[in-house]
């Protein structure tokens, strides 16, 4: 119930500074009310309330354009039940996943948009994610919108369990996938997160309407033009053996299997990645071919193009349909596919002394997608650690 020296203080607050300050345990809905009916029959329309935000008993009554000297937050006109506040995020959340099941399966029989851009575009790895995090902090804030890098790393943190979770059991995605992908995901939800606090802080008045922002990928998708292109890079690593050079050329060529504990623990392993298990050098009609197999079928040649015993050795790959099998490897990081392929690797030895040489090991390779520059940062890390471990392999049988 409000009182006249209430209502009496807030008239004179609002007259003379445009805002008034009161004190309560708890802003309730009903208090809301009875405050907006009693303004309005006092001709008064154009206000809010707001909230210290520090002090969790201070509250304010301003009009729109008063300049309140004090940190505060807009609090939300009326708390919503149950159902008015998560039926519009479960369908604004429905309509991103039925945009991501068509992105995947809607243009397959349209291989010129559809083959290419499937899921690996701009739309689906970072604007998907951002949008889930804005609807995300939005359902966090319908009460009490604030400025908090802890519940944006939290809304960040949801998305990310959510995004797996549709991945592995709706999309089927593997594991290398997921793991490349996860952070970037996480910084465009935690971005999402924090333009929307920004949003619901100083811009926008509070609306379901922010769910429509959930059909915004998906017109964006429709409407933008494939940004892939082709970008090609070098991975460069060097090891010290303690061997004479004519024996680490031999050792580089002739492999033979790999037994699993010469195999150094790695986490591209853990995330998916197949081992090494075979490797030889020969001779055949068309020049020197070495055969390399992986774990899980994986089968391909590598054609000599240079040599140079015992200071280079220098390929390029040959791979057929059957060089990986499939679930051997995550579709999107198919090597010789349409996002990733190996070009060219060489093996350059430097004699230091008589039992001492530098083995240094060079990739060239080419990346395809939307968004070149964070791939590229995971297809150095993993060549660059896949590197060491075959270098490793040499070293330890030679030393």
């Amino acid at each position: 119930m409000l009182t006249e020296e209430f209502k009496q203080k807030v008239l004179e607050d609002l007259n003379t500074q445009k805002y008034s300050v009161f004190e309560t345990k708890e802003l309730t809905a009903t208090f809301k009310a009875e405050v907006r009916a009693w303004l309005k029959s006092e001709g008064i329309y154009l206000f809010d309330f707001y909230r210290h935000r520090r002090n969790k008993t201070r509250y304010f009554i301003a009009f729109q354009e008063a300049e309140i000297p004090e940190k505060r937050f807009r609090i939300y006109s009326e708390n919503q039940n149950f159902i008015g506040k998560f039926l519009p995020f479960a369908c604004a959340m429905l309509i991103l996943l039925l945009t991501v099941i068509f992105m995947q399966y809607g243009f397959s029989s349209l291989p010129e948009r559809g083959a290419i851009r499937s899921l690996m575009n701009a739309s689906v790895i970072i604007l998907i994610p951002f949008f889930i995090g804005m609807l995300l902090e939005y359902l966090a804030s319908v009460n009490e919108p604030n400025l908090s890098f802890w519940r944006a790393s939290l809304g960040a943190v949801v998305g990310t369990l959510l995004i797996l979770v549709v991945s592995i059991f709706v999309l089927r995605e593997g594991v290398i996938c997921l793991v490349m992908l996860g952070p970037l995901a996480f910084a465009a939800l935690f971005a999402g997160c924090g333009v929307m606090q920004l949003i619901c802080a100083y811009f926008w008045k509070p609306s379901n309407k922010i769910y429509s922002l959930s059909i915004l990928p998906l017109l964006l998708y429709l409407v933008l033009p494939d940004f892939s292109k082709h970008e090609y890079g070098q991975t460069q690593r060097e090891m010290i053996i303690h061997a004479s050079p004519e024996q680490v050329f031999k050792a580089i060529n002739q492999i033979g299997p790999i037994h699993a504990d010469e195999v150094p623990n790695n986490f591209i392993f853990k995330m998916g990645f197949p081992k090494p298990i075979f490797g030889m050098t020969e001779q055949r009609a068309e020049g020197l071919v070495r055969t390399i197999q992986w774990e899980r079928g994986v089968q391909f040649e590598e054609r000599v193009k240079a040599i140079h015993p015992p200071y280079l050795l220098s390929w390029d790959y040959q791979f057929n349909p059957n060089s990986f099998p499939k679930g051997s490897l995550d579709d999107h990081v198919e090597v010789g596919g349409q996002y990733f392929d190996l070009l060219k690797t060489d093996y350059q030895l430097a004699k230091i002394d008589a039992q001492t040489t530098k083995l240094v090991l060079t990739i060239d390779y080419r990346v395809s997608t939307e968004f070149n520059w964070y791939s590229k940062l995971w297809i150095n890390y993993i060549l660059g650690e896949f590197s060491d471990v075959v270098m490793t392999i040499h070293k330890n049988r030679l030393e």
